[in-house]
């Protein structure tokens, strides 16, 4: 369970249940990861192997008694991560553009 008195870092309890690097499965260091983005009950983490060096970004939601978490592997480094956060959406007639864009020349 979560500590109750320390609601804004609970984050960092949840990476002891995420665990290990999906990689090479070195255990995940507290000091590796770093949130970049939180709203609500979401958390978006970046962590970052200390062994293989590998990336990772997990989504930890914290709710009532419990806590949810969903991550995947990534390039991104911290900086990159959290600049990408802040941009806006892809648009359906961007997505279209690109699609025929590839089409087009390839």
């Amino acid at each position: 369970m979560l500590a109750k008195n320390n609601r804004g870092e609970s984050w960092l309890e949840a990476l002891k249940f995420i665990g290990h690097c999906p990689i090479c499965n070195h255990r995940y260091e507290e000091n590796r990861a770093k949130l970049f983005a939180k709203q609500d009950a979401a958390n978006l983490v970046h962590i970052t192997c200390g062994k293989c060096s590998s990336n990772f970004i997990a989504m930890i939601v914290i709710m009532g008694q419990g806590l949810s978490s969903v991550g995947m592997v990534t390039d991104l480094n911290f900086n990159d991560a959290k600049q990408l956060y802040k941009t806006a959406p892809l648009t359906v007639d961007e997505i279209i553009s690109g699609y025929q864009f590839i089409q087009k020349n390839y």
